[in-house]
């Protein structure tokens, strides 16, 4: 494994899933803060793990984009059927896991210099 991009990844995931815990959290009923911060917390850090250990052969941008995308599923489809968040909800979390799985990506290959490393067998 590429120990570098691992670390950044998952530390920019978990920073990411503060800045998503803490926005709108004003909206939230006071007894749901702290179920709704941790939730999106672990989310995006599992985004960030996710981006970190995979070895999916893809460009940067779309590997970004499609582990955003099924990582923040299993928080998103849930709120289809809460009565406090409907389906509006379900794809703005979607839409975020988008644009967070994206940033992640970004900053890990580009900006810290930690691209996805081809994996060598050996026999």
């Amino acid at each position: 494994m590429y120990a570098k991009r691992f670390w950044i990844a998952l530390l920019l995931g978990i920073l990411t899933g503060g800045v998503c815990g803490f926005m709108g959290n004003s909206e939230i009923p006071e007894e749901m803060r702290t179920m709704v911060f941790m939730s999106s917390l672990l989310n995006r850090a599992f985004i960030g793990f996710v981006i970190g250990i995979s070895a999916w052969r893809l460009g940067w941008v779309a590997h970004g984009i499609i582990i955003g995308f099924l990582g923040s599923l299993p928080l998103s489809v849930p709120l289809i059927w809460s009565p406090d968040a409907g389906f509006s909800v379900c794809v703005l979390f979607t839409v975020a896991g988008i644009v967070w799985g994206f940033l992640i990506e970004l900053f890990t290959t580009v900006v810290f210099k930690a691209p996805m490393k081809a994996v060598l067998k050996e026999d």
